[in-house]
């Protein structure tokens, strides 16, 4: 396949708010023109380039080197990344509350594209790139890591907060449940909750539970060795099997029996829920 995917769990006070840590090589062969699409999961991930070689990532109709520490927003559609060369990564892969909650930044502000994590984070993010580079084995990375994470979750303390609950009960359900039986558990209105998220995240809660649904589906395919689309559709909640398919598309550009064919091309990095 030409990727290697290592993850590492974080520890209990993080759990709420990062998904994993994890490394990654990319482009093992070191081939040219190496290809890979995306497929979304919910998530924000921090890439941190351990080594001087980069992927290229599109922004804007144009293909360009990704920043040396790369800030990808939620996405609802895939997106393509391409390789020349090997490339090395460290990774920490947050659930959408998780940056706002440790470092004060709405995910809103690079929903469906990517950033430099340097601009956006402070300058104390910096340091810690440049210490992770520095650090031997991934315990050292990790340690140095949830050490950094603990000292600005400690520094952004928030009060009660809706939009997050409502973001933990959504992947809590993976996705299938409604607006209205979220507000049971969730006490403002549907406006106000589908504003705040809006605003906090990017999307609309109904655009989460979306991608939280699909998450779950990518979750039921790697552990099944045969199913039925039929079956996989009754499971998710969906109306039927071509408004499964209809919705498989859009978030994967392409229908699922062409998706498990191809798989090879594609990073699907299932989140927990």
């Amino acid at each position: 396949m030409g990727i290697r995917f290592s993850e590492y769990r974080p520890s209990l006070p993080l759990t709420q708010l990062i998904q994993t840590y994890w490394t990654g090589d990319f482009n093992l062969y070191s081939e040219n023109n190496f290809v890979q699409s995306v497929i979304p999961n919910g998530c924000i991930e921090l890439i941190v380039h351990l080594t001087h070689d980069h992927c290229e990532l599109k922004k804007e109709d144009a293909w360009g080197r990704s920043p040396e520490f790369t800030l990808i927003g939620l996405q609802t559609k895939p997106y393509i990344v391409r390789f020349n060369e090997q490339v090395q990564v460290f990774g920490i892969r947050f659930n959408p509350e998780g940056i706002y909650t440790i470092f004060g930044v709405p995910p809103s502000h690079f929903t469906s594209t990517f950033e430099s994590g340097r601009d956006v984070l402070g300058p104390d993010f910096d340091d810690y790139c440049s210490r992770l580079r520095e650090s031997g084995s991934i315990q050292e990375k990790i340690f140095l890591t949830e050490n950094f994470l603990l000292k600005r979750l400690s520094n952004n303390t928030n009060s009660y907060d809706y939009v997050k609950l409502a973001s933990e009960i959504i992947r809590k359900h993976q996705g299938a449940i409604s607006l209205d039986d979220l507000i049971k558990q969730v006490p403002i209105s549907v406006r106000q909750l589908q504003r705040e998220f809006k605003k906090r995240f990017g999307i609309t809660a109904k655009e989460y539970m979306r991608l939280s649904r699909f998450n779950a589906i990518q979750k039921y395919m790697e552990g099944a060795g045969h199913f039925k689309l039929t079956e996989l559709s009754y499971e998710n909640g969906f109306a039927d099997q071509s408004h499964f398919i209809r919705e498989f598309k859009l978030l994967t550009g392409i229908n699922p029996r062409g998706f498990l064919k191809e798989k090879e091309n594609f990073i699907v990095n299932v989140a927990d829920q």
